[in-house]
């Protein structure tokens, strides 16, 4: 019994010794992976102006100002300087479509509704949506800003391409684009001789002409 108290004593007295040495191990290690981290960290060589990267390339990919509809799209450790922007230009054009897509969809689905059931609501709004983004391909997207860098990256050792891109589409091209789907809609409602539908083309196109 002495001899298990006297073990369990000494264990004891030796913790704080041992906390000490891992504390000191600990510590050493965690600046030594710092350093690590700093060593590896990829250096910026250059970049599009003197600033930092500009708001915009953290944004989501779709927000709306003063001046119209933004639609962003970033690359990070592209290859090339050329192909990266390109496919940064793409995912905007992407984002671009997909969120058009969704606004137009839901701005003629709340016009067209009324008395109609939701196939009929859906038969229409499906031809409104594409007319809508068909007319933005044509005209009215345009090119805002580019952000890009140029770094190294120390792991590969070679150099690497982050690029941003802001596309715009004005309030007035946008809304010229839905006015045009919307006037097509009418004309479709016409030939089917549908005149809930033709009411509610009327009623799209006049409230787009009014809008300011």
């Amino acid at each position: 019994m002495k001899t298990h108290v006297t073990v369990w004593a000494v264990g004891w007295s030796l913790v704080p010794f041992l906390v000490v040495l891992i504390g000191c191990g600990g510590g050493k290690a965690v600046k030594q992976n710092q350093a690590m981290a700093e060593l590896t960290r990829p250096v910026v060589m250059e970049k599009t102006g003197a600033t930092d990267r500009p708001e915009w390339t953290s944004r989501t990919t779709f927000y709306e100002n003063d001046e119209g509809l933004h639609f962003t799209g970033g690359v990070m450790g592209g290859s090339d300087y050329a192909l990266t922007i390109r496919l940064a230009k793409s995912e905007a054009v992407k984002n671009l479509l997909e969120s058009v897509e969704v606004k137009a969809r839901g701005e003629f689905s709340s016009v067209m509704h009324g008395n109609y059931g939701s196939d009929d609501i859906g038969r229409y709004v499906t031809d409104a949506v594409p007319w809508t983004v068909e007319n933005l391909r044509i005209g009215g997207i345009s090119q805002k800003s580019i952000y890009y860098e140029r770094v190294f990256d120390p792991i590969a050792n070679r150099l690497r391409y982050n690029a941003w891109v802001d596309l715009a589409i004005s309030r007035a091209d946008y809304r010229t684009a839905k006015t045009d789907a919307a006037d097509r809609l009418l004309k479709k409602a016409i030939r089917d001789q549908d005149a809930e539908a033709k009411r509610k083309a009327l009623e799209m196109l006049e409230r787009l002409r009014n809008e300011v």
